[in-house]
């Protein structure tokens, strides 16, 4: 039999696990200090959405009662930002603009790379163009 590893971390997904929309789960709270963050573990929050930035996904978090740091989440947006920066590339954003901040800095002047986020307002032909251009 194999020999068992200590846990080091867990990654926890935000929507539907902790919060729907603006209401917590259920016991989520209660989960996340009793169990998660008495235990010697590294937590990270985790999330698939391009709706938001993450300063306003933090802030919603926190108005349901988290206790949750800025540096503990890591998003969809957080991923392409970083891929963005690594690549050193300039995109033409199709996100949506609550999800803007979470690119200040970035230069989109003159895009050879596009981020593709749940904004259907962008998505009509005259922009589809400029992203396959």
């Amino acid at each position: 039999m194999a020999a068992r590893r200590a846990l080091k971390a867990v990654l926890v997904d935000l929507s539907g696990t902790l919060h729907v929309e603006d209401s917590a789960v259920p016991g989520a709270q209660e989960a996340l200090k009793r169990q998660l963050r008495s235990a010697p573990v590294t937590i990270r929050f985790v999330t698939n959405t391009t709706k938001e930035c993450k300063r306003d996904l933090l802030e919603r978090l926190t108005k349901l009662g988290f206790d949750i740091a800025e540096n503990e989440i890591f998003t969809s947006l957080t991923a392409a930002r970083n891929l963005l920066e690594q690549k050193q590339v300039r995109p033409l954003l199709l996100v949506d603009d609550k999800a803007l901040p979470d690119f200040t800095g970035i230069s989109t002047n003159d895009p050879n790379a596009v981020v593709v986020g749940l904004a259907p307002e962008h998505f009509h032909y005259e922009m589809m163009n400029r992203a396959f251009r």
